[in-house]
């Protein structure tokens, strides 16, 4: 039996974390005053109230994987040729393949598990059950790409380095390897950067300051803070300062 993707939480318990996995990853838990979190794994040391972001792909699976094996519609599996890069067992269970080009595209497939499976050498991931093969993948012609669940190893929204989308903020301190909480929606205590920051404004990432957002300008002339960043959500309460952690009305996710 496998864990719940949706569950309604108590007080604090957005705060717990630990070691051992408790569920699944990218599970959705709500509070009795309706803000949400979403389960996931650190990849590295995350503080309370940073922004985190998904980590990077496997560049050698992400896109462009040969199908091996043709699939018709109704096919609970899909057979693809790896890159460069090895696959350990159920590194993509939770996660998704998709058609990136060619017959099928533009279908993506919750994955259940795969076997480990070494570089250059074929892969079957196994869907999960009501998810099968929507449209036939034809052999050597249709092409897909595999992605974790995003939710998985986790990392601070990196200003250098940025490898996804914003993914919640830390609800506590969660260790490198361990599970928590990230808060996607409703009133949070999170770190402020580059300024003042003004109450009712639209924050987004802070590419001054890992894990910390700002607000979003009205055009692009600043790097730091272009209108072209993702709307996490809005300045509430106080009007914090650069460095210091002020209450977020969060958006990223109901």
């Amino acid at each position: 039996m496998g864990f719940p993707v949706s569950i309604n939480g108590s007080w604090g318990d957005e705060k717990v974390t630990g070691t051992s996995k408790v569920n699944t990853l990218g599970a959705r838990m709500i509070l009795p005053d309706g803000r949400v979190f979403r389960y996931a794994s650190a990849g590295e040391a995350i503080g309370a109230g940073m922004l985190c972001m998904q980590a990077a792909g496997v560049a050698n699976h992400d896109m462009d994987l040969t199908v091996a094996l043709a699939a018709a519609v109704g096919a609970a599996t899909i057979t693809v040729d790896l890159g460069d890069t090895a696959a350990t067992k159920d590194q993509y269970a939770d996660g998704y393949i998709y058609i990136n080009d060619a017959d099928g595209e533009g279908h993506i497939y919750r994955i259940a598990s795969n076997p480990a499976a070494a570089k250059s050498t074929e892969l079957v991931v196994t869907l999960e059950t009501g998810d099968e093969v929507a449209e036939a993948l034809v052999l050597d012609t249709s092409l897909a790409g595999l992605m974790v669940n995003p939710y998985t190893s986790v990392e601070k929204y990196d200003q250098n380095d940025i490898d996804g989308p914003p993914l919640g903020v830390a609800a506590a301190e969660i260790a490198s390897g361990s599970y928590g909480w990230l808060q996607t929606w409703g009133y949070a205590c999170v770190l402020s950067g580059a300024g003042v920051v003004t109450i009712g404004k639209t924050a987004v990432p802070d590419l001054a300051a890992d894990g910390g957002v700002t607000l979003m300008a009205l055009t692009n002339a600043d790097p730091n803070t272009g209108s072209d960043q993702p709307v996490v959500g809005i300045a509430a309460h106080i009007a914090c300062v650069d460095t210091d952690y002020g209450v977020f009305f969060l958006t990223i996710a109901p």
